[in-house]
């Protein structure tokens, strides 16, 4: 089997939903206010919301072994497609293999794949501890009592949750819960195992045991991980090779280093503001994006994120943009450019190139 996962053309849309009537003024009563929301009525009742296309001619090849990612904003079609790798969802249009079996034949997928998402937490039996829920559910799966009991042992010692291991879920945050269904994926040596954004909830330090247990214990069995996360920092650190989707497309393809490279012409400027109100005017030619956030609280405190082309005036010019005459500049960060900034820019905008600083013009 020279691919694991083999998916060719894939598109998923779902189906529009007829336009609710609830809370509008057609749940009025009586014969005056029938007659004259009748033409309203028949309005509404006759249109259907659009379809929504969730991929589009997706085509995807993750090899054995391999730490796959995928990467991108919400709604970008990251569980849609990890849904129907796993056989939960049929695409709509193209084909493909999984572990060696067509897309269509979904129950012999679903024998070799293990899947987690994120609120799979709240699927679990809150009468039983974390050590019972998992070995319930291996025995769900049909591992026999001796071996799920020894599996589930292992499995919660490998996320960190063995001394936690009586505790019921109403006694556990939800990062050791989301950790109780990370047990729960260890159980089985499919070669296959997806991850929809398994780290979130997990503090920072869990978030790194974890990152290393995909990584070691997971490559060391020979299994291949496809992980989702539309924060792109996990996946520098342990994926090998990604892929950024954008509107159910996919935008860019390669290992985390080469697509942050393609970032090279580009600086960051990251700029703090304190009671100043944004720019009037547009931002200079040298930004290529810019979003900012404001904080609540006294100070009317503002943060922006600037993409600006790698010039030696870039600064000079975004400050002079940001600055006003009222208000101060608390931080001001210049920095290169991470693989998470790919999602923050523009399409077409990754393959900027360095510019060189405007001549200056003699007096």
């Amino acid at each position: 089997m020279s691919h694991v996962v083999d998916l060719r053309h894939v598109a998923k849309t779902y189906e529009g939903a007829e336009l609710s009537l609830r809370g509008t003024k057609l749940e009025w009563k009586g014969p005056a206010l029938w007659v004259r929301n009748l033409r309203r009525a028949l309005a509404l009742t006759s249109t259907a919301a659009p379809p929504v296309p969730a991929l589009v001619d997706v085509s995807v090849r993750v090899a054995p072994g391999e730490i796959f990612g995928l990467v991108g904003r919400n709604g970008s079609g990251k569980t849609t497609l990890i849904k129907i790798i796993a056989g939960l969802l049929r695409p709509t249009s193209g084909d493909g293999e999984v572990a060696g079996y067509p897309l269509a034949s979904s129950r012999e997928n679903r024998t070799l794949v293990s899947y987690v998402s994120t609120a799979g937490w709240m699927g679990l039996e809150w009468p039983l501890t974390a050590r019972d829920n998992v070995v319930y559910f291996a025995a769900l799966c049909g591992m026999p009592a001796t071996l799920a009991r020894d599996r589930a042992d292992q499995a919660l010692r490998d996320v960190g949750l063995w001394e936690d291991r009586h505790k019921y879920p109403s006694q556990l945050s939800n990062g050791m819960r989301q950790r109780v269904i990370l047990a729960r994926a260890l159980l089985f040596r499919t070669p296959l195992v997806l991850l929809d954004e398994p780290t979130v909830g997990l503090d920072p330090l869990t978030r790194r045991d974890v990152l290393a247990l995909f990584r070691g214990l997971l490559r060391e069995r020979g299994q291949t991980v496809i992980l989702t996360d539309h924060q792109s920092t996990e996946m520098e650190a342990v994926a090998d090779r990604l892929v950024v989707l954008r509107d159910g497309r996919v935008w860019l393809e390669g290992t985390p280093r080469a697509i942050a490279a393609r970032l090279a012409g580009l600086t960051v400027i990251e700029v703090t503001t304190e009671e100043m109100e944004p720019p009037l005017g547009p931002p200079p030619p040298v930004v290529v994006a810019a979003e900012s956030t404001e904080r609540p609280g006294p100070l009317g405190e503002r943060a922006w994120r600037i993409h600006a082309r790698r010039r030696d005036d870039a600064l000079e010019q975004v400050v002079r943009w940001i600055e006003q005459p009222n208000g101060r500049i608390v931080l001001l960060v210049e920095r290169d450019p991470a693989l998470s900034d790919v999602l923050a820019l523009p399409e077409g905008i990754e393959a900027a190139r360095p510019e060189p600083a405007a001549a200056a013009v003699p007096a």
